[in-house]
């Protein structure tokens, strides 16, 4: 409960006033102002007794960017009228609700419709309502929640990204890294149109010119070849390597385009496994499927840049998992002497390796990172630039990255 000191502050100085002057009318007005406060204490006790709340279940979740829709009810359970009532919402959902005013009859009730929109990943509370009844002087006010929490789950957004290909090294030529039997079979089933990215040995050119087209060959071992390959998602969360305010960092940014990469190759139908180490590791094994998606969405969800690991060394201390037919997607703001080490490393233990870099200069970083991108590309590590505002579909195009830009 709230109080005024104008509450004790007046009564004390026209009692004073009055023995002084022996006036009776502020002996009067002395009296008054004891009444009027005892009168103002017992309406907000009252006005906020038998007040409750109840609201629809949220959705258990939602993504990013989606919207949803709450029905609360606060009603009058008592026979005296509330008046004044202010009010709010409890939630700690990000964006601003203006709290209501408004009057209650006996026995009376009033409902609303909320609509939320999902501005952050996250974990969040709401379905309950704060009630603030005060008297008509301002003198008291009476605070309660009523209702109970509910919790919703916003998943990160994810992004379609038609033109992010992992390029192998054998592909520009570095003649270093694993390379599976599938890759260089030499008998073509059938031609598809040429893509980015694509290598020019398999250009089919009698196709090529009977369509006017460029078409590629396609093998039989490339139809179970993706099927077969397992991608790796790091995500980088050092607290110290983070720039950006609000939903503008790069930490957002990097959760949005790990949560974009999990779901275009699960949906190619390859086994895809996350690790990052922030408020605790993550370790999620690679697996297929749309429960997979959901689970790996969870844990992008939750994940804080909080880590104390920089992830050089969180691929060192996981190289046991990173080899064979797999793709490793380095997603950080920093390229430093440790990731460079890391992904010499893995070399000759993956079938190739990409850094998705987010520019921390472009998100208020000091440091460009600019140099280190062009090095780390002229080791085979094909290299994805993110500035701040870019839209995520053109920067992330194949035709885009350093490695590719270096070869056309």
């Amino acid at each position: 409960m709230k109080f005024q000191k104008i509450v004790f502050i007046v009564p004390v100085a026209l009692l004073a006033l009055a023995l002084l002057a022996g006036s009776p009318l502020l002996l009067r007005l002395f009296f008054i102002s004891i009444l009027v406060p005892v009168v103002s204490y017992i309406w907000s006790v009252l006005g906020i007794r038998g007040i409750s709340a109840s609201a629809e279940a949220p959705p258990t979740h939602c993504q990013v960017g989606e919207q949803f829709q709450q029905r609360i009810t606060v009603a009058n359970d008592s026979r005296i009228p509330k008046l004044w009532l202010r009010v709010e919402e409890s939630t700690n959902l990000p964006g601003t609700r203006e709290p209501a005013v408004l009057s209650l009859p006996r026995w009376g009730s009033h409902e609303w419709q909320s609509t939320f929109t999902c501005r952050r990943r996250g974990k969040y509370y709401l379905g309950s309502v704060t009630v603030t009844a005060t008297d008509p002087f301002g003198l008291f006010s009476r605070k309660q929640t009523v209702g109970e929490p509910q919790s919703i789950l916003i998943y990160p957004a994810t992004m379609d990204l038609p033109l992010f290909k992992a390029s192998s090294f054998n592909e520009f030529g570095y003649g270093s890294g694993y390379q599976s039997i599938s890759q260089i079979s030499a008998n073509a089933s059938s031609v598809r149109e040429f893509s980015s990215g694509d290598s020019l040995n398999h250009i089919h050119w009698p196709g090529t010119a009977h369509a006017g087209k460029l078409l590629v060959k396609v093998f039989d071992s490339d139809r179970s070849y993706d099927g077969s390959k397992t991608v790796w998602i790091v995500l980088d969360m050092h607290q110290k390597r983070h720039f950006g305010h609000g939903e503008e960092t790069t930490e957002e940014y990097g959760v949005t385009i790990a949560a974009s990469l999990v779901r275009k190759h699960l949906q190619s139908g390859m086994r895809v496994g996350l690790i990052a180490s922030g408020e605790q590791t993550y370790l999620i094994p690679p697996e297929r499927g749309e429960d997979h998606l959901w689970r790996m969405l969870e844990a992008l969800a939750l994940i804080e840049a909080t880590g104390e690991t920089p992830v050089g060394q969180v691929i060192s201390d996981h190289m046991e998992y990173l080899r064979g037919n797999s793709t490793v997607i380095v997603v950080t703001p920093s390229i430093t002497g440790r990731l460079a080490e890391a992904t010499r490393q893995l070399r000759n233990r993956v079938d190739s390796i990409v850094v998705v870099l987010l520019d921390p200069a472009s998100f208020g970083g000091e440091t460009s990172m600019a140099n280190a991108a062009r090095n780390l590309s002229s080791t085979g590590v094909q290299v994805y630039v993110v500035r701040q505002g870019d839209e995520l579909a053109r920067a992330l195009d194949n035709r885009a990255s350093l490695l590719h830009a270096t070869f056309i």
